[in-house]
């Protein structure tokens, strides 16, 4: 008897092979990899249940119509082989089905180091023809849950709302979180989940899975709740976790590979700052392009001007910017199209060559300018989409994704087809020539709209469903190239906001634009949601007018995300251009903190007894600096006095200095770090939308 041990640091899962071939799950969690046999194999649940194959009365993680009509597939384990890497181990379990010249392969990756897993399916066929899968989970472990078992999910209701928490419990039957949308369907659902089996758990205390689906496209979480006879007993969940099948049916042919999108997932049993923990050091091992690169202050232009500019205007923003101290001035969208001048967003897209009319001279003498002024410069592409009103939609309107209707137009605008070669070719050529006139160093590659006409002339009749898996691998390739080609060249991952937040996509770039919603109210508790998955080294967080907040306090939520400004610098009172110079300088001494140590949240705003306020803290790995923030988003009936900092040197003194963004002065004072953590901070903001920053040191000799 067969039994597969998966051991990813501090938790694992075992598998069985029963004595009939079926992959059988015998363990999972903090002791999963060392579970033992108490019984025959045949007596554990399926590892990953088939249609056909394991229990009748659930859906199963995998179903597919075989070439000549069969709906079941029963597979057994033919061999199984684990490679031992540098950083973990990659174990791949290879089924083959009963009857058909079927192969399913379970691909297991482990970082013990970082106590994650990543785990994806590979398909594969030799049957006389093609085969039909339908559902393809990559993932489906199961789990024993109490009845106060809980899950958080971050769906909101789309645009500007993205990364709204939402904490409870389950029900029996199926539970499922999905999203659609094609191209940014992170906009109404994050593709990551949080789940505690053993009941509610805190920041520090109890059993917390963390699960992320490293996809670019549709994504579904299916929670399969089932009670148990004795009502004492805990129920039994399915966690079904993978690309969003629905209306995705993939027609695979003899020889070609199916691969499922990759789920990283963890298993905490100390709560959600081990979750965090775990996926901020396997974002940036794995997945984030230049992890160690400090990210640049932005100013973008696009709050100041929209599409009303010309080179004029934008050299007195560049000159705002430059004298704000900050590190890059990014040109947002209009800056383009010559037969449809790009003025709204009804025209032009499509047509990358500047305006004569603002920029007179192109993109290159801005790119100068801002280099005169010791700025780098960034540009805004949408190199996927196209206007009607263009002249590449009047020479190729054969490019557009769409089936055999009318393609109905969002926000002015059709979707390229990304399937067809020339296509690809023209998307990477987008940012070539954006990036031609030289001194141009950073990209912020956008995407506002879905997908509403999903079909491709590349495809047959018979393989139109392909194109929701198919259009995600031709734009990656898109995005893969544009980072080969380019790789000095920093990219901004954004789609009407957070439209594109997954672990997928991120590979090519090196920071995503959080949401369009830049209300700092609101951005504290995206910002908190979205840090339990990405570190904030990857959010983008601009200050703004939105909401028509104090400054000060817009500027103190900007600096806990990679920090820029996106104001009319022009219009800035004296008072606002010192508040937005401090806070440039702020980045500059706290920005290596923020973006490389360690997070810790220390009071959540979106759930618990007082979401009013929220608390968090980087510290430094060696406990030598820190940096915390502290924001009073609402009123409350008793708000705190102080907040503890756990984390420093007890027998250390350490120079804590509270910043005052509104005042030339601060406020400097020396505590212990046994003070920090048991009589905490003074000063907490009192009056709601206030803030407080303070920088800690150790102190020296």
């Amino acid at each position: 008897m067969t039994v597969i041990r998966v051991d990813a640091g501090e938790w694992g899962l075992a598998w069985a092979v029963d004595a009939t071939g079926r992959l059988r799950q015998i363990g999972l969690g903090w002791d999963g990899a060392d579970a033992q046999l108490d019984v025959e194999a045949r007596w554990y649940p399926e590892a990953h249940p088939t249609w056909g194959g394991g229990d009748p009365h659930r859906a199963a993680p995998l179903r597919i119509t075989h070439h000549d009509g069969t709906l079941t597939t029963r597979l057994v384990v033919e061999d199984v082989d684990t490679r031992a890497l540098s950083d973990g181990a990659h174990t791949v379990v290879r089924c083959r089905d009963e009857e058909f010249d079927l192969a399913v392969e379970h691909h297991l990756r482990t970082f013990p180091d970082a106590s994650m897993l990543e785990q994806w399916i590979e398909i594969d066929h030799a049957e006389p023809g093609p085969v039909r899968i339908f559902d393809h989970d990559s993932i489906a472990p199961l789990l024993l849950v109490t009845d106060d078992a809980e899950v958080v999910q971050f769906g909101g209701s789309g645009w500007a709302d993205e990364w709204r928490w939402s904490r409870h419990g389950l029900a029996p039957g199926v539970t499922t979180l999905a999203s659609f949308g094609g191209v940014q369907p992170h906009l109404q659902r994050s593709p990551c989940l949080l789940v505690a089996p053993a009941g509610p758990a805190t920041e520090h205390q109890g059993a917390v899975l963390g699960l992320s689906i490293a996809w670019g496209g549709n994504v579904r979480f299916d929670l399969d709740l089932r009670p148990a006879a004795e009502r004492t007993a805990p129920s039994s969940l399915r966690l079904r976790c993978g690309a969003n099948p629905v209306g995705a049916e993939y027609l695979l042919d003899p020889g070609r590979r199916f691969v499922t999108p990759t789920v990283a997932w963890t298993w905490s049993a100390a709560g959600s700052h081990d979750v965090t923990a775990r996926f901020h050091d396997w974002t940036r091992r794995r997945v984030m392009r230049d992890p160690e690169l400090r990210r640049p202050v932005v100013v973008n232009n696009w709050e100041a001007t929209f599409f009303d500019f010309d080179a004029a205007r934008l050299e007195r923003l560049i000159d705002g910017a430059a004298g704000l101290g900050a590190d890059l001035f990014l040109l947002d969208d209009g800056w383009f199209g010559t037969e449809y001048p790009r003025d709204d967003d009804t025209q032009g897209l499509g047509d990358w060559d500047p305006d004569p009319r603002k920029l007179p001279d192109g993109l290159g003498p801005l790119a100068a300018t801002a280099a005169e002024r010791g700025l780098r410069f960034g540009v805004w592409v949408e190199p996927e989409m196209v206007n009607p009103a263009s002249a590449l939609y009047a020479e190729h309107p054969d490019w557009v994704l769409r089936d055999r209707r009318e393609p109905i137009e969002h926000r002015q605008q059709l979707l390229l087809d990304p399937l067809r070669e020339d296509v690809r070719r023209f998307e990477v050529g987008v940012v070539d020539r954006a990036l031609a006139p030289g001194g141009i160093s950073y990209v912020k590659w956008d995407a506002n709209r879905p997908v509403t006409d999903p079909g491709s002339a590349t495809l047959a009749e018979d393989r139109q469903a392909n194109l929701w898996t198919d259009l995600v691998h031709a734009t990656w390739a898109v995005m893969a190239e544009v980072a080969r080609r380019h790789p000095d060249t920093m990219l901004m991952l954004c789609a009407s906001g957070g439209g594109r937040t997954d672990h997928g996509t991120l590979r090519y770039f090196h920071e995503f634009w959080t949401s369009d919603n830049t209300d700092p109210v609101a951005r504290v508790r995206m910002q908190w949601a979205c840090s339990h998955f990405f570190p904030a080294s990857t959010m983008a967080a601009h200050v703004t007018r939105w909401g028509e907040r104090p400054l000060d306090f817009a500027c103190a939520v900007a600096l806990s995300g990679r920090f820029g400004l996106d104001l009319d610098l022009t219009a800035l009172s004296d008072d606002e251009t010192e508040i937005c110079r401090r806070a440039v300088g702020v980045a500059r001494s706290t920005q290596d903190l923020v973006q490389m140590a360690p997070l810790h949240r220390l009071h959540s705003p979106v759930d618990g007894e007082d979401p009013s306020w929220a608390a968090l803290a980087h510290i430094s790995s060696d406990a030598d600096r820190a940096v915390v923030f502290a924001y009073r988003l609402e009123e409350s009936p008793a708000p705190p006095t102080r907040l503890v900092v756990p984390g420093m040197d007890p027998e250390a003194d350490h120079d804590v200095e509270l910043i005052d963004l509104t005042s030339a002065g601060s406020a400097t004072s020396t505590m212990s770090g046994r003070s920090l953590a048991e009589d905490g901070l003074e000063g907490l903001p009192v009056v709601p939308r206030s803030a407080r920053i303070w920088r800690i040191e150790r102190r020296s000799g």
